[in-house]
């Protein structure tokens, strides 16, 4: 079963705003988040499926409240593995635990679908992140010279295996 099979629009409420699973009408929003946080955003092409996920498919979660799409996280489907390609929130809502929402409800998903391996790149000066992910179980699993851009700066490759 895919990850994507089990999040429903709506799935999780938490004050006024709604978790739920990203539509094509968040792509706008969701370009926004990720360039706001220094993060890669999809190409004008990619558009997240209503439907059960392919593999290779670029998938999203996003926090909404009052109707704007504040937060997003975004993997890449790859059945038994899966790659978070971000994980943002707008500035004016950082520090209220929406990342966390965010990433417990992908990881319980992921770890319900069958996925053993959960992977994602990190700058090393993002102490914040690097915390919350450790927080999660996530363990150093390599190191990309250069990766980023904007400023130029390396990743560190995190991995969260599931037992089983």
């Amino acid at each position: 079963m895919a990850i994507e099979a089990s999040l429903q629009p709506g799935c999780s409420r938490r004050e006024n705003g709604v978790l739920r699973r990203g539509l094509p009408s968040d792509l706008d929003a969701v370009r926004c988040i990720l360039k706001e946080s220094n993060l890669a955003a999809p190409s004008p092409g990619d558009v997240e499926r209503l439907t059960h996920a392919q593999i290779g498919e670029v998938l999203t979660l996003v926090y909404e409240l009052r109707q704007q799409v504040v937060a997003v996280l975004q993997w890449r489907n790859l059945l038994s593995e899966a790659e978070i390609l971000g994980l943002a929130v707008q500035a004016e809502h950082r520090r209220q635990g929406l990342a966390t929402l965010l990433l417990k409800s992908f990881l319980q998903q992921a770890a319900a679908s069958g996925t053993h391996h959960v992977f994602l790149e990190v700058r090393e000066s993002n102490r914040a992140a690097l915390a919350l992910y450790r927080n999660f179980g996530f363990q150093i699993a390599g190191r990309r010279p250069d990766y980023y851009r904007s400023p130029e700066e390396s990743a560190l490759v995190m991995r969260l295996s599931f037992p089983g």
